[in-house]
């Protein structure tokens, strides 16, 4: 989860926000000692669901390594039909990151950077059944019962008022009870463009504009060592979104996720459009 960053020094880039999805390379301001959150309603199929994840930068170590623990809130909803339904409400996974800016190219204009990240998730969210009515065990789990471990290569570049942010992330599951959720690949790109033009200090208000492609390709689950059916596929966005730096310590962000590819293995349900909306803030 990208956390937006506002220069010390006044310079073209100050005030530079970041993407609502895409990871960015940047270590400084907002990504250092912040907190985020932000509500992302998602459905699919007969599923509603409702994610919101707090975010908590607590510590950086160094200039360019940052740390961030994650955890997300969830409220899940499944339609039986005729008026019947079943929901859920608590904490899922909480996962703990840590990033390390490697290069780092700074300019008057902007600046280029590379970093790595590692991210680790914790079966934090219960899977028991959500009923003893008859229904399906773990019809809405709020987590997927096993710890999974991933990394991160990020790239970032700011001219001016454009910014161009891209990572590629690989993240695998351990199995649980005989049952090993797919791999998960995915793969951001966002464009960023910074209203007004020039910015004289860290309190300037700023509008940003962007524009996102988010894409994930999952692998199948296994059973025991067998595939599972019907599990898996390629789902991307295009998501455009917006953030208003309202204050020097406050801002707030919104995006709207269109789902642009769903291709998936088997039968499996169509994703639907993800509104979200949120904001940040800086502890001092």
């Amino acid at each position: 989860m990208a956390i937006a960053v506002v220069f010390c020094s006044a310079s073209p880039s100050a005030g530079q926000g970041l993407p609502f999805h895409t990871e960015t390379a940047l270590t400084t301001a907002f990504e250092q000692r912040a907190v985020r959150s932000f509500a992302m309603w998602q459905s699919r199929g007969a599923v509603d669901m409702i994610v919101a994840p707090v975010a908590i930068l607590p510590y950086a170590p160094h200039e360019r390594v940052t740390t961030k623990v994650v955890v997300p809130l969830k409220y899940a909803r499944l339609d039986l039909g005729q008026g019947d339904h079943l929901s859920r409400t608590g904490v899922a996974d909480v996962s703990v990151a840590v990033k390390w800016a490697f290069l780092s190219r700074d300019r008057p204009e902007g600046t280029s950077r590379l970093a790595l990240a590692g991210a680790v998730s914790l079966p934090t969210g219960s899977t028991a059944p959500s009923n003893s009515d008859g229904q399906p065990p773990q019809a809405l789990p709020l987590g997927r019962g096993a710890a999974a471990a991933g990394a991160t290569v990020i790239g970032t570049i700011l001219r001016g008022r454009w910014g161009l942010s891209a990572d590629l992330a690989h993240e695998r599951p351990w199995s649980h009870g005989g049952f090993r959720a797919g791999f998960t690949t995915r793969y951001d790109l966002a464009i960023g463009f910074r209203l007004p033009r020039h910015v004289t200090t860290t309190r300037t208000r700023t509008l940003q504009l962007y524009l996102e492609w988010n894409g994930s390709v999952e692998g199948a689950a296994l059973d025991d060592g067998v595939r599972v059916d019907h599990t898996g596929g390629h789902l991307a966005f295009v998501s455009p979104g917006v953030q208003w730096v309202v204050l020097r310590r406050l801002l707030l962000e919104a995006s709207l996720q269109i789902p642009v590819i769903q291709d998936f293995r088997g039968i499996q349900p169509d994703v639907g459009v993800r509104p979200a909306f949120g904001g940040r803030f800086l502890f001092f």
